[in-house]
């Protein structure tokens, strides 16, 4: 080795030293005092500090309206307008988490296509930027004339399901005693009435018999037309918790993403579910596969509703739905060896 080549061999080992000795004391520091300062105070270190404008002087909460889950966020305030929000840690629903549209659920706010006056239509059909007293006293006076004229069955009200309850039993007040009307009708009917009825003649009352709580206990979870890891990720979020290990059987014509992750994909032809639960119960119930006990004591009419799915033996269910003999006989001993089944629905078959 040359006198030139040993120097720069003696440097490199000289930095490679260097950098382990710098190396040991970040990888000290997972558990040192600098770590721990940083954890709590990182703004000191140049880490998370926010402008001005952006460090809230209050909190006020509201449940996000992207999706029916019913997430709760606190929403932090400046000056009385919104400039960040955080998901409540203590609620039951959310339990301190959002998904990616709950944590968008500011953007609106500065959106450019953003409604902020209101728009009166002229006669020549163009919109024009009107006051909001202007607004309120042409539409109060054109109701009023109209109800006047017409009589009060003559306008109704029709109401969103982004609504919470408490906005929904104002608008409720407001519309019948505030403004005469005697019509309003809203998203709780016209997309609940079919599934509040068939609980109501099920298990006697108009509500679901299960808890969010439940998809982190079960051990084979039915979704049927439901894409929960992106409809619902809240939702979702429990399944992943669940210590269970449970089968996940998804009942769905298309192969989405929560299809994707589950145990078993029943694919099957769009508006097929019917002929599949009444082949399933037929098959459960000629198999004996079913608590008789709990029947006994805590139904009524099962002997009816027994020879009504005799109408829907194997051979009729495959031809219905698409699925072999073989993949419905899987499902019906999944659903046969589970301690705890619960079944999971969303719009794609109410």
């Amino acid at each position: 080795m040359t006198h030139a080549s040993s120097r720069t061999f003696a440097t490199v080992v000289t930095k490679i030293a260097g950098a382990t000795t710098a190396l040991r004391q970040i990888v000290h520091q997972i558990d040192g005092p600098l770590t721990q300062e940083l954890a709590r105070m990182p703004g000191q270190f140049g880490l998370g500090q926010l402008p001005v404008t952006r460090i809230p002087d209050a909190t006020t909460t509201m449940v996000c309206g992207y999706c029916a889950t019913g997430c709760s966020l606190d929403i932090h305030l400046r000056d009385g307008r919104a400039v960040n929000l955080s998901p409540t840690r203590d609620y039951p629903v959310n339990l301190g988490t959002a998904c990616p549209k709950g944590w968008e659920s500011l953007s609106v706010l500065a959106a450019p296509d953003r409604a902020t006056t209101p728009l009166l239509r002229m006669p020549g059909g163009e919109r024009q930027p009107i006051g909001w007293d202007q607004a309120l006293r042409v539409f109060c006076d054109r109701i009023r004339a109209i109800q006047r004229d017409y009589g009060p069955e003559s306008v109704a009200f029709l109401s969103t399901g982004q609504l919470v309850t408490e906005e929904m039993a104002l608008l409720g007040a407001l519309a019948k005693f505030g403004m005469g009307m005697v019509h309003g009708d809203g998203n709780t009917r016209q997309c609940m009435a079919t599934a509040a009825t068939a609980y109501k003649q099920s298990f006697g009352f108009d509500a679901p018999p299960y808890t969010y709580q439940d998809l982190e206990e079960s051990d084979v979870i039915v979704l049927v037309g439901s894409n929960m890891c992106i409809a619902h990720p809240i939702m979702w979020e429990r399944i992943c918790r669940n210590r269970n290990q449970p089968r996940i059987v998804v009942i769905d014509p298309r192969a989405t993403e929560t299809a994707s992750a589950a145990s078993l994909h029943l694919s099957i032809r769009p508006k097929s579910d019917l002929a599949l639960f009444y082949g399933i119960a037929n098959l459960l119930i000629s198999r004996g596969w079913y608590d008789q006990d709990f029947v006994r004591h805590n139904t009524s009419q099962f002997e009816a509703f027994a020879g009504f799915v005799q109408q829907f033996p194997l051979d009729r269910v495959a031809e219905e739905t698409g699925l072999s003999r073989e993949m419905i006989e899987k499902f019906t001993t999944i659903i046969h060896n589970g301690a705890r089944v619960s079944f999971w629905w969303t719009m794609g078959v109410n």
